[in-house]
């Protein structure tokens, strides 16, 4: 598993996260989760309606870029998971003025006791092959309320084999082999196997990143 996964950031790559995220996206980033919290607002429990009461977990909250922006809008609860070491000292620095922000070490693949409105996952399920992906969507299903919605940020599907030597030449280089067959894994079917009933989605970057919004 550690050796196709790139999920964890470790080293010189956790303490520059941020920084590398921002180059990396042609410095959009934090514009596109401002993008990613206003089309949440299609799901049934809007991102503007969250003011006092709706609770948040972020799978794999790396460096609390979206625990940030979550507590900014909601007083309810909202929790952060992550097993990076100096991806969770980052969260707690950055989200430590937030009182409604709670950030724990704990693997996604161990089912948590916590009850909440809403799961956020971004750019981590790619990172982990078919078991531990269903033992994850399984514990987000556990983790909702009823009616509660798992929100995946990651590649969309599509044909990688089809896309232009250059774009598979650096998708290999900078993601793992798990990502590839990520990308040809029809995911809506496995999260219907699980119990989630209805979907919203939306995409960026030309159709290469999905929102998908799954309801309990």
């Amino acid at each position: 598993m550690k050796s196709l996964s790139k999920v964890e950031v470790k080293g010189l790559e956790a303490l520059f996260y941020d920084e590398l995220i921002s180059l990396i996206s042609g410095f959009t980033y934090k514009n596109f989760l401002n993008v990613i919290l206003n089309a949440c607002e299609g799901s049934s429990v809007k991102m503007n309606e969250i003011g006092r009461n709706y609770s948040i977990v972020d799978y794999g909250c790396g460096s609390g870029m979206a625990l940030c922006k979550f507590a900014e809008l909601s007083q309810g609860q909202i929790i952060g998971f992550d097993i990076g070491k100096t991806m969770l000292y980052r969260a707690y620095k950055k989200c430590k003025s937030y009182k409604n922000v709670k950030i724990f070490y704990h693997d996604i693949r161990v089912s948590s006791p916590f009850l909440v409105d809403k799961v956020f996952i971004s750019f981590v399920l790619h990172g982990f092959d078919h078991k531990d992906r269903l033992k994850i969507i399984k514990n987000a299903y556990s983790n909702l309320k009823p009616n509660g919605e798992f929100c995946i940020l990651d590649y969309n599907e599509f044909d990688f084999d089809s896309k232009p030597f250059w774009f598979r030449k650096l998708f290999n280089h900078f993601e793992c082999p798990l990502a590839v067959e990520f990308i040809n894994t029809p995911i809506k079917e496995i999260l219907r196997s699980v119990g989630f009933k209805s979907f919203y989605e939306y995409y960026y970057y030309k159709g290469l990143v999905r929102l998908l919004v799954a309801k309990k």
